[in-house]
């Protein structure tokens, strides 16, 4: 079963293992996959597992989802896929392994991908505008 590599405010990786058909991710209580974050809309995204492929859609959020730094709103996922919501970032695991704290950090810190909790709550009350870099938020 795929599954979310995740890091929660504490630190922690956690593995979120999706259901078949469609997981609810955001930062609302109702969600399949609630996002720790700020910026995460409460119905943020849907994660779509069918037989052949994982589609995640974007819901209308307000900050955007992305894959692999790239805004989608409907994307294949791919095992290894950087996704971010907001400011929280995750990682797609197409495969059934289990990963221990150590591999769990490793996979999320490949290619530079690792939530930076300090930077999100210093970006929590800065304005988001969609198709503004992080890099010039907060900075007119």
């Amino acid at each position: 079963m795929p599954a979310l590599l995740m890091m929660t405010s504490t630190g922690e990786t956690r593995q979120v293992l999706l259901q078949p058909h469609d997981n609810k991710v955001g930062r609302g209580p109702g969600n399949d996959v609630i996002v720790d974050s700020s910026q995460a809309s409460r119905d943020h995204a849907v994660i779509d597992v069918e037989q052949a492929f994982v589609t995640i859609t974007d819901l209308g959020s307000r900050n955007g989802t992305f894959v692999n730094e790239v805004r989608i709103e409907s994307q294949v996922l791919v095992h290894g896929d950087a996704i971010r919501l907001g400011a929280y970032e995750m990682r797609f695991i197409a495969t059934d392994q289990e990963f221990t704290q150590v591999e769990a950090l490793r996979m999320l810190t490949m290619h530079g991908l690792l939530v930076n909790l300090d930077q999100e709550r210093a970006q929590a009350d800065a304005p988001t505008a969609p198709g503004v870099p992080r890099s010039q938020r907060g900075s007119l």
